[in-house]
């Protein structure tokens, strides 16, 4: 495609000072090297409004005792004894609970968010986190097991990182079987 602008000398004298690209591929290599840093510059102001943005999606979740002390929505497996455990044990009302049954529930209501009628953690016993973990790697476990042996919770993060590492931990694995 080519497009003629009318004074295209007096366009080339002005932003060139005088310098005119006469070849064709010079012309040529001019219109790639102005896509280059096109996509350059695009790809820097993509990366600077993903780090502004990722740093305000964070629910500032960082254990057990901030999820307590916050008025958000806890998930927790339906049939276990987690509800009471909460409730009880947590003092922390029915009403803040939902109820989960399966690791798609679990995804789904973490990625909806407690905004959007989802939660912010899973309070669950850690071979079930494990298990979902292993399915959905854009998850992680926050904060120190607690009290009782081998519990934890899972929140959203902010990065991809830990999603990165699995993939690759799994990989190596695979390979060395």
């Amino acid at each position: 495609m080519i497009i003629y602008l009318y004074g295209c000398k007096y366009l080339d004298e002005k932003f060139t000072l005088g310098e005119n690209v006469l070849s064709t591929l010079g012309r040529f290599v001019l219109i790639i090297w102005l896509f280059v840093v096109l996509i350059i510059n695009s790809s820097y102001t993509a990366s600077l409004t993903s780090i502004l943005t990722v740093q305000q999606l964070d629910t500032g979740i960082t254990g057990l005792d901030s999820l307590i002390s916050s008025s958000l929505p806890i998930g927790y497996q339906n049939g276990k004894f987690t509800k009471k455990y909460l409730i009880q044990e947590l003092n922390i009302p029915e009403s803040r609970l939902v109820a989960l049954n399966t690791i798609q529930e679990y995804a789904d209501a973490l990625n909806r968010g407690p905004k959007y009628g989802g939660v912010a953690a899973i309070v669950d016993e850690k071979p079930y986190i494990d298990i979902f973990l292993s399915y959905y790697c854009n998850f992680r476990i926050v904060g120190q097991q607690f009290t009782r042996e081998g519990w934890g919770f899972v929140r959203s993060p902010s990065f991809n990182l830990f999603c990165a590492f699995i993939r690759s931990s799994r990989c190596i694995s695979t390979k060395h079987k």
